[in-house]
């Protein structure tokens, strides 16, 4: 072959060059399909998504999809909208972008962008204002176990007045933290857990008065951990799931803070480990929805009962997701957004979720 490719050299340097040409385009379309095959993979939604499914305890239905794709994101309620904010594309770039959707009229809104890129936010209402608390910086590379993102936590807390339509800063988070729980409740901003800013993982619950607009750190969570929930009701934290730092070493851990006698007992365990699920309110119910492990996606919905400290599998979404957003608009509970596959992914999916009204 050398001896063939010195005579084609020195007889036709014109098609050697052309040759190398080739080769040079054949390594690019090659590299080319290798990245479409990998977006299609993780970034696709499944076309084409069943328009009305009916589950075992309530029905699903399509709204209208997230004008962006996104995953991990900040989501919340506020006098009947959902505001959904930052998070990743299926790019693995961090997004500035803000939007709010009108169950009413069916649309979604874009709103001023966030004044810097933040994922894994925590993200709650109060009033006329949505909190932006914590998060981390656009991705960098860290590759350990099965996690290849660099997690920089922040300590900011941006501030959105949706009548001023105007971004402000409010005081900062004791310590820098990403992918903790949040949750608001007793006129309060509660956050716990998260990974810190030298990416260890912490137990700390932070609470921000908003009277006061101080921040106190309150009794330590027993379990450290990120990707976890955070829900309140009735004077108690519930603190569930999550994970250690990697998808290998979920977590079925459910921790429940006293927030009148000031401390932790043990729950039921979750059915069903993991970490970047959602999770809503609905009455005396606490709903789970998705998450991740290291293979797949979930789409189991548990349901946890606060009164009988009891767990049950209720229904499946029709796409597994993790880094799905959760929002309650009139009893219905709006999925939005989130992977399709584990690690970086991300969709537009809009499922609006009814359970069933008789409880059973």
């Amino acid at each position: 072959m050398k001896f063939i490719r010195i005579i084609i050299t020195k007889s036709n340097p014109k098609l050697i060059r052309v040759l190398k040409k080739l080769r040079t385009a054949a390594v690019i379309l090659l590299a080319f399909l290798i990245f479409w095959i990998w977006w299609w993979h993780f970034s696709s939604p499944g076309w084409p998504l069943s328009d009305n499914v009916t589950g075992s305890r309530g029905d699903f239905s399509l709204a209208a999809p997230l004008p962006c794709s996104r995953t991990e994101a900040g989501i919340t309620e506020l006098n009947g909208k959902i505001y959904i904010i930052g998070g990743i594309n299926g790019w693995g770039q961090t997004l500035t972008s803000f939007v709010s959707f009108d169950p009413a009229l069916e649309t979604w809104t874009i709103l001023p962008d966030l004044p810097e890129p933040i994922n894994h936010p925590g993200v709650v209402s109060y009033g006329t204002k949505v909190f932006v608390v914590g998060g981390f910086d656009p991705l960098g590379i860290r590759l350990r176990g099965f996690m290849f993102a660099k997690w920089d936590a922040r300590a900011s807390v941006y501030v959105y007045d949706i009548n001023d339509r105007q971004w402000s800063r409010a005081p900062e988070l004791p310590e820098p933290r990403g992918a903790g729980g949040v949750c608001f409740g007793d006129q309060s901003i509660w956050y716990v857990g998260g990974i810190k800013e030298n990416r260890e993982l912490s137990d700390d619950l932070f609470k921000f008065d908003l009277e006061s607009q101080t921040w106190t750190r309150m009794k330590p969570m027993p379990s450290p951990r990120d990707h976890l929930r955070l829900e309140f009701v009735s004077g108690r934290l519930y603190a569930i799931s999550g994970r250690k730092d990697d998808l290998r070493f979920n977590l079925s851990n459910v921790e429940v803070y006293d927030t009148f006698e000031n401390r932790w007992i043990t729950a039921a365990s979750i059915p069903a480990a993991r970490g970047g699920l959602a999770s809503a309110v609905w009455g005396s119910y606490i709903y789970t929805f998705g998450g991740e492990s290291v293979w797949t996606c979930l789409d189991i919905i548990e349901r946890y009962d606060t009164r009988s400290d009891k767990w049950e599998i209720v229904d499946r979404l029709p796409e597994g997701r993790h880094g799905i957003g959760a929002a309650v608009v009139n009893g219905r509970i709006h999925l939005i957004g989130g992977g399709r596959h584990p690690r970086i992914s991300a969709s537009s999916i809009h499922r609006i979720y009814t359970p069933k009204t008789d409880g059973k």
